[in-house]
C-alpha cells in the first residue's frame, strides 16, 4: 500500500480554522514529514513514518470529494487562518491507494536494463490528480515520477529510476521463417505467404530478490500473436509479465505471423514459373502434379508459337525473294542475251512458289495446334482446383 497525501497552501485572508487545523512554521517536524507533491498526489513517507505504516500530522484531512462529470473538485469544509509572516500546508485529500512493485523494459529505448516501477491502483474512491511525485522505498528517495491523472477504481503505471541490477537481451535464439500456403480456383493462384518471427528475450537478474519484469513489446500492424500471452494490451504495445528468480537467468519467447495473401492469373503466366512452383514443397502433390500437367501444355503452347513465328519469318523472306525474282525476269526480258540468266530466274522462282506453298501448310498446321492446345489448357484451368 501507498498512503497519498495532498497538501494545500492557504491565503492570510481566511478566517481562524478550527482547533484541529493548527497553523504549522515551515522548520516543524510535521511539515518536513509532507510528502512532496503536485496536484494532489503524491506517495512516501520519511523512514520514521514509512516504519509505522503511516504519516501522522497536527492537521486533519477535512475536504469534500465530489465527481462532476469529467472534471472533479475537493472542497475544504470549513475557513483556515494563516497568520502574517507564516504559512501552512492544509491537507485536503489523505487515503491509501494499493501498488505493486513491478520492473518495466520497453526495448525500443535502446537500453539493456529495465526501469524500478509501480503499480498504482486508485481504490481510495476519488480521483486523484496527475503531476509529478517523489517516490521513496523503504524510507530512503527512490527518484521522481510523473503519473497522469486515475479515476476511482483505474491504475496506473509508473517508472522512476534504472534498475542496474537486470540485463535484458534480444540477441540471440531470434528466428525468421517463411511459410506458404496453395489454393487454385477457376484459374486463379491464391498463395499465402506467412512469415513467423521469433523475438526471444534473455532476462539476467543478478540481484537476490526475484523480480517481476514488464516486457512491452510494440504492437505491429498485420501480425498476429502466436505465442506469448500477455498480461495488458494497450493501443501501442503487448506488457508480459515474467517473474525471474533471484540471481538467475531466464528466457521468454514471443512468436508473431504476418499473412501476405496475392493472387496470380494461370492464364497469363510462363510454364517456367510453373514449374518452379511444382517444386514447392508447401505445395500438396496433387497441386503438384495439375500443375505440371497446366505448365507442360503451356510448355507445347510456347513451342508451337516460336515455330509458327520461324515458319511466318520465313514466309515473309520467301515473299520478299520472289518480289525481286520477278523484278528481275521482267527487267531481263528486254535486255538481249540474257535469256539464260531469266531462265534461272524462272527456275528459282517456281522453286520458292512450291516451298511457299509447304510453308502456308505448315502456318495452317500450326495454328490448329496451338488452337487446340489453347482449348485443352483452356478446360484444364476451368477444372482444375485444389
Amino acid at each position: 500500500m501507498v498512503e497519498a497525501e495532498a497538501m494545500l497552501n492557504r491565503s492570510p485572508s481566511i478566517p481562524p480554522p478550527p482547533a484541529a487545523a493548527k497553523a504549522m512554521p515551515e522548520g516543524s517536524r510535521a511539515f518536513r514529514q509532507q510528502v512532496a507533491g503536485v496536484g494532489g498526489f503524491a506517495a512516501a513517507a520519511d523512514e520514521d513514518a514509512f516504519r509505522r505504516r503511516e504519516i501522522q500530522s497536527t492537521v486533519a484531512a477535512s475536504a469534500v470529494k465530489a465527481e462532476l462529470g469529467d472534471l472533479f473538485e475537493y472542497r475544504i469544509d470549513h475557513a483556515v487562518t494563516i497568520r502574517k509572516s507564516e504559512s501552512a500546508m492544509l491537507p485536503f485529500f489523505r487515503e491509501r491507494v494499493a501498488a505493486r512493485r513491478l520492473y518495466i523494459y520497453d526495448e525500443s529505448n535502446g537500453s539493456q536494463h529495465p526501469l524500478n516501477a509501480a503499480e498504482i491502483t486508485n481504490s481510495s474512491g476519488a480521483t486523484l490528480d496527475g503531476g509529478a511525485i517523489t517516490v521513496y522505498d523503504a524510507g530512503a528517495y527512490a527518484g521522481e515520477a510523473l503519473v497522469e491523472t486515475i479515476k476511482a477504481g483505474d491504475k496506473r503505471l509508473i517508472s522512476y529510476a534504472v534498475d542496474l541490477g537486470t540485463r535484458i537481451t534480444t540477441a540471440f535464439d531470434s528466428t525468421s521463417k517463411l511459410q506458404q500456403e496453395f489454393h487454385f480456383r477457376r484459374g486463379v493462384m491464391t498463395t499465402k505467404t506467412a512469415r513467423r518471427e521469433t523475438k526471444t528475450f534473455t532476462i539476467r537478474n543478478v540481484d537476490d530478490a526475484e523480480k517481476t519484469i514488464i516486457l512491452e513489446h510494440a504492437v505491429r500492424p498485420g501480425y498476429e500473436l502466436l505465442e506469448g500471452k500477455p498480461a495488458e494490451k494497450t493501443a501501442s504495445a503487448y506488457r508480459f509479465e515474467v517473474p525471474v528468480d533471484a540471481d538467475s537467468t531466464k528466457k521468454f519467447a514471443i512468436v508473431e505471423e504476418r499473412v501476405y495473401d496475392q493472387q496470380h492469373s494461370i492464364s497469363n503466366m510462363p510454364y517456367e514459373q510453373l514449374l518452379s512452383w511444382t517444386r514447392n514443397k508447401d505445395l500438396s502433390e496433387e497441386g503438384r502434379e495439375q500443375l505440371g500437367q497446366i505448365a507442360e501444355l503451356k510448355r507445347q503452347i510456347a513451342e508451337t508459337q516460336q515455330e509458327e513465328q520461324r515458319v511466318n519469318q520465313r514466309v515473309q523472306e520467301m515473299s520478299e525473294d520472289q518480289s525481286r525474282l520477278r523484278s528481275n525476269i521482267s527487267t531481263l526480258r528486254s535486255v538481249t542475251g540474257q535469256q539464260e540468266k531469266v531462265s534461272q530466274y524462272a527456275e528459282q522462282l517456281a522453286a520458292h512458289e512450291t516451298e511457299l506453298v509447304e510453308m502456308r501448310d505448315r502456318q495452317a498446321e500450326l495454328r490448329r495446334q496451338a488452337d487446340e492446345l489453347q482449348s485443352q489448357l483452356n478446360a484444364l484451368i476451368e477444372t482444375m482446383e485444389f
